[in-house]
């Protein structure tokens, strides 16, 4: 799925997520018999609140807005992620050997240093008096 197809998925389920939440409200904070007409389930004479039905539309609208926030982060992340490997050309740019490493040590220890990716384990060992 492309970028901005996540975008569009993740703004239809915001919005959706958003008007279920705000209809399960009206479902626990008017009774049954003043219901607006938008709102399906009045029945005149019948006075309570329609908890089963707010929790449901409460888990829908929670649930669809945590699939836009999802969404929205795997929208954002790939694109972070492909402009750093275009910029080395999808591959990892070799560590060069610090001053202070190729002054002081061998000429091995800095082309290890070189081939290896940093913070790897290049099996070779430093000390401190040779």
């Amino acid at each position: 799925m492309s970028s901005t197809m996540k975008w569009v998925v993740c703004a239809i389920c915001a919005v959706i997520g958003v008007i279920a939440l705000i209809y399960a409200l009206i479902y626990l904070t008017v009774s049954i018999h003043s219901l607006p007409g938008f709102v399906p389930g009045k029945k005149p004479g019948v006075n309570g609140h329609y908890h089963k039905r707010a929790a449901l539309t409460g888990v829908i609208g929670i649930v669809l807005i945590v699939v836009a926030f999802v969404l929205a982060f795997a929208a954002r992340k790939p694109a972070a992620s492909r402009g750093a490997s275009e910029a080395t050309g999808g591959e990892v740019a070799p560590v060069a050997a610090t001053e202070g490493q190729a002054a002081s040590g061998t000429a091995s220890e800095a082309s290890a240093a070189e081939g290896s990716p940093a913070g790897a384990d290049n099996g070779v060992a430093e000390s401190g008096a040779d």
